[in-house]
């Protein structure tokens, strides 16, 4: 099956089993190529004309796409994407909110020190002793169940796991209560109050009540395979091949705070994008015809994906719809919107102390879905796909180019293509 746009005279293809990736800088080989725009109009309006547009994509327009406001997680010192980000801004006329993403490479409340007392509260998270554990003569703190039989890298059952409270008494009616603070949100509320020359008791005396081995603050024993932390599946089986890393937990520690932004203004919903992205010109469009099949109780919807069980042929959510599918299995988080009432729930259970930063973070989001904890629903075609051009921040060193044309991940109509063509034209 192919899907097609046309580039004037010139067609592309993308082809779902055989991904066409679009090397942008080909739009200014050929200027024969393209028509010519008005060089009066708008940056936005100059995008919109380059290539046939529906009548309707300009209909009622939001700067928001019809929510509460738009969030792009970005990496102060990764300035280029900070510019292509802004040119999209500009290219559909929104308005982004740039969110300044955790950074290990940092110092100060969200960088380096804040990731390693995350990562040492993770390592104690799984070697506590649980309350109801202490009276039980045969559980001892650090003794693990030995490996599976069937899977010698992979431990099944770990270490004790239970939902925090507050996720599971508030999951009926998300909105009832305010969300407080409550489980790992006290890894780093010392820090928090810090910097904001807020008062430390609360946070002294948690951290007392809570104390880590001293020999963890070794810089030899830190770099061994003995601190490792391994992530964990499902609840609690841990690969033991694998261990956290420091991008990891910021990238996952980026959205959790994003989402609580969300929460914080009291906003109905909202998008979270990074910033390593590219979006189908007519989104504000398709939103706005797909917005009204969405129900109440929905929670997050996946604007963008990767490694998607959510098929074309799966059902719409209505028959009038012609993008919405119920969400199956879905990671990469590089666009999704998320509900008011989301927002408190995936923070309740985000920040679980058992299951907070346990996993990269859209593993933790699938698998929240998958245990039926969260409503989600998934655009098919994607409207959000990642551009894989840059060195990952996840995984240094890393290129994203090398598992790109196995995603399946492909625009209708790329805004990025269509601002390469007006720069073209405009020699701007």
């Amino acid at each position: 099956m192919y899907y097609t746009y046309v580039a004037f005279n010139r067609p592309i293809q993308f082809a779902n089993s055989q991904s066409k990736w679009t090397d942008y800088s080909e739009f200014s080989k050929s200027p024969s190529h393209f028509s010519q725009v008005p060089n009066n109009l708008s940056f936005s309006a100059q995008v919109g004309t380059v290539r046939e547009t529906s009548p309707s994509a300009r209909k009622e327009h939001s700067r928001t796409l019809g929510t509460g406001g738009l969030f792009v997680i970005s990496l102060k010192r990764v300035e280029n994407r900070h510019k292509q980000m802004e040119s999209l801004a500009r290219a559909l006329d929104v308005d982004f909110s740039f969110f300044d993403a955790t950074d290990y490479k940092s110092s100060g409340v969200y960088g380096l020190e804040r990731l390693e007392r995350i990562l040492d509260r993770i390592r104690w998270q799984r070697d506590r002793l649980d309350e109801e554990d202490v009276n039980d003569d045969t559980v001892v703190a650090g003794n693990h169940p030995k490996p599976s039989d069937t899977n010698p890298n992979m431990i099944l059952d770990a270490f004790p796991f239970q939902w925090s409270k507050d996720a599971l008494a508030n999951l009926a009616d998300p909105l009832a209560n305010e969300l407080g603070i409550s489980g790992a949100d006290y890894w780093t509320l010392e820090m928090e109050r810090l910097y904001a020359g807020e008062d430390l008791d609360e946070a002294k005396v948690w951290e007392e009540q809570h104390p880590m081995p001293s020999f963890w603050q070794d810089e030899t024993w830190r770099k061994s395979r003995e601190a490792w932390v391994n992530p964990s599946f499902v609840r609690n089986s841990l690969e033991t091949t694998q261990h956290l890393t420091l991008a990891e937990i910021a990238c996952t520690d980026s959205h959790m705070r994003a989402i609580r932004e969300i929460v914080r203004r009291k906003l109905g919903s909202a998008i979270i994008f990074e910033d390593d992205i590219d979006i189908e010109f007519s989104i504000e469009r398709i939103l706005r015809h797909e917005w009204s099949f969405l129900p109440s109780t929905w929670d997050i919807l996946y604007l963008g994906h990767c490694w998607s069980g959510t098929e074309p042929d799966q059902p719409l959510i209505d028959p009038k719809a012609t993008y919405l599918r119920k969400t199956r299995h879905t990671l990469c988080n590089h666009g999704y919107a998320v509900s008011l009432r989301g927002a408190h729930k995936l923070t309740r259970f985000l920040r679980s102390p058992d299951f907070a930063y346990s996993r990269p973070v859209d593993h933790l989001i699938k698998d929240l879905i998958q245990m039926h904890y969260l409503e989600s629903y998934t655009f098919v075609p994607a409207l959000v796909v990642q551009t894989k051009e840059d060195e990952s921040q996840i995984r240094m060193g890393q290129t994203n180019s090398a598992w790109k044309d196995m995603s399946g991940e492909w625009l209708l109509d790329s805004t990025r293509e269509r601002i390469a063509m007006v720069r073209n034209l405009t020699g701007g």
